[in-house]
């Protein structure tokens, strides 16, 4: 009997039971004494009848058995009354219920032997045989009656029959039965109902508390009384809210914290305090270059080589290792401090309760480092030469070369191109210096960009036909696109690119130009039939001071910057600028520009 349900009912039952039983035995109890006390009174009143109105009036005794027929003719009410007249030996001597003296019976029980002695007697429940033969259970009742000297002369006994009482005792115990039985009816109904009325709301609070532990939607409880259960149900309705919203601004906590530690760029691994993995990002995968799903701390330790590393709480711990092409920086940070028992038992905090570890890719960062000294290394080559020639022509003509006009004129040529050469590679740096810096302003206006490309065409077209080559550029003169764009710098961009493809392209070749549209941009398309660019180079073509073959861009008069500050300005623009190129095949380089 789990169910405080059926534990209520059942305590119901057996309270009404006991109410029940104690009632029932009391009202028959109280019935069955009544009943007897009112024979009792009966059975006196009728001895008393018999004295006074037989033994009294009728002084010879076989006058007695007469009196017997008058009195119970007027005393029609005492019917169901046997009365006896006793002499002193119990032989009966007149009888209301025969007058045939032969079947007259003698009476010696503890009610004529009372009565004999002189003391009225009543005894009920007793077996008797009457004048039929019958045994009946009998009250009975002694009375003596005196003479004048005060002895016992006569001995009225009178009887009535019991069975009536009992048989009126035990309808009243049927009824009681009956009674009892509608009662744990009534009362099975009723303690169902109450006990309902009161665990129907504790099961339906029950339910709705698994429902809020198991995370599905919580709708809150009907309020269907004021008593103490409806005040638990808005207890655990507020509660509940309370709870939802706690749970609800944990949740978005998780979830921002979720989601920006999946964002970051940098990879996170937690592991507890027995080195079993709790949390890793997606970007670990991609930095370790294989699955975490079974990765251990120990295991950690070991491939990134460092088994051997003493971590400290609260101490940061920090390393770089080499993976493939990518350089890691791994940084051990220690959580929490863990209560530890030492052999004496006392309570020390010298071990933490986990380990964070982040991965951090500084390929990019190293990569930069050493662009900027490879930077560095390239502008003061491509200043430190042109100096070197300008101070030693110069010390030349100090020295007494100027008095030679031709030498001292050819000196003079030669350091002015070298000027000119440190003033480009400074107009240079200053470009790229004022993209890099968002310096750079660009008069924008809607040109026809098909217009510029030819005018760039023609300024080239006279150095392409002394170095024998043919510019291929088929396009009608009526052809407009139509973008949005800076003359000057889109201008600097086509003879750079234009400039390139002549310089790159040996004699007796035709470079092409070409032109293309979709409906949200142009290309502008221009291929050469040079030596081409190798695959590995491709991507790096654009960087500052780059050179496929350093030896042969310098003697060509290249500082490598064309190209990165070619791509500052087409991504000012809102456009690109890509290469495809085969080594031997030539290349072409394609202009994207979005249209007005």
């Amino acid at each position: 009997m789990k169910s405080i349900k059926w534990k209520m009912v059942f305590i119901y039952f057996t309270l009404v039971f006991i109410v029940m039983i104690i009632s029932g035995t009391y009202i028959i109890v109280m019935t069955d004494s009544k009943e007897t006390r009112n024979a009792e009174e009966e059975l006196k009143q009728c001895a008393v009848y018999v004295e006074e109105q037989i033994v009294r009036e009728y002084d010879n005794p076989d006058d007695f058995q007469k009196g017997f027929d008058n009195f119970f003719i007027v005393r029609s009410s005492m019917r169901n009354i046997q009365a006896n007249i006793l002499d002193k030996n119990g032989n009966t001597i007149a009888s209301s219920v025969s007058s045939d003296k032969s079947s007259f019976m003698s009476y010696n029980n503890s009610t004529v032997i009372s009565a004999l002695a002189g003391k009225e007697s009543f005894e009920s429940n007793k077996k008797y045989m009457d004048f039929n033969s019958q045994v009946k259970d009998w009250i009975t009742f002694g009375h003596p009656v005196f003479n004048d000297s005060g002895e016992v002369e006569y001995i009225i006994y009178v009887q009535i029959d019991g069975e009536e009482i009992k048989n009126n005792i035990m309808t009243i115990a049927g009824i009681i039965a009956v009674s009892v039985v509608i009662a744990f009816v009534i009362t099975g109904i009723l303690g169902i109902i109450f006990s309902t009325t009161i665990t129907r709301p504790i099961a339906l609070l029950t339910k709705k508390a698994n429902q809020l532990a198991h995370g599905r939607k919580f709708e809150r409880v009907p309020v269907k009384s004021n008593d103490e259960i409806g005040q638990l149900t808005r207890s655990f309705n507020y509660m509940a809210s309370e709870l939802r919203k706690t749970l609800s601004e944990l949740e978005n906590e998780n979830n921002k914290l979720e989601i920006v530690v999946n964002n970051m760029t940098d990879g996170i691994l937690a592991f507890d305090y027995f080195g079993k993995l709790i949390h890793a990002n997606s970007v670990c995968k991609e930095l370790l270059g294989y699955t975490t799903e079974t990765l251990t701390l120990r295991k950690f330790l070991a491939e990134t080589n460092m088994s051997n590393i003493s971590l400290v709480p609260n101490v940061i711990s920090e390393t770089i290792i080499k993976r493939d092409d990518l350089y890691l920086s791994i940084s051990y940070i220690p959580y929490g401090q863990k209560e530890v028992i030492d052999v004496l038992g006392f309570k020390t905090k010298d071990t933490f309760e986990g380990l964070v570890v982040v991965l951090q890719d500084i390929t990019k960062h190293r990569r930069l480092d050493e662009m900027r000294r490879e930077f560095v290394a390239n502008v003061s080559h491509e200043i430190r030469t042109p100096l070197t020639t300008i101070k030693s022509y110069t010390e030349t003509l100090i020295d007494g070369a100027i008095d030679e006009k031709e030498i001292a004129v050819e000196f003079l040529r030669i350091i002015n191109s070298a000027a000119d050469r440190v003033a480009f590679l400074a107009k240079d740096l200053l470009d790229l210096s004022h993209l890099d810096n968002k310096q750079m302003k660009f008069n924008f206006e809607r040109v026809n960009i098909i217009g510029i490309l030819r005018d760039c065409v023609t300024q080239n077209y006279i150095a392409a036909q002394n170095k024998n080559q043919d510019i291929l550029f088929n396009v009608p003169d009526d052809m407009e696109y139509m973008v949005n764009a800076d003359v000057g710098r889109i201008t600097q961009v086509f003879n750079n690119v234009i400039s390139n493809a002549m310089k790159y392209s040996p004699e007796n070749t035709v470079i092409k130009i070409y032109t293309e549209e979709d409906r949200d941009f142009c290309y502008i398309k221009i291929k050469d039939n040079g030596i081409g660019i190798p695959k590995d180079d491709l991507e790096r073509i654009f960087e500052r001071f780059y050179r496929v073959d350093k030896a042969r861009s310098r003697a060509m008069g290249g500082n490598g910057l064309g190209l990165s500050i070619a791509k500052e300005i087409m991504e000012g623009h809102r456009g690109r600028i890509e290469a495809k190129s085969s080594l031997g095949e030539g290349t072409e380089m394609i202009l994207k520009f979005p249209k007005a």
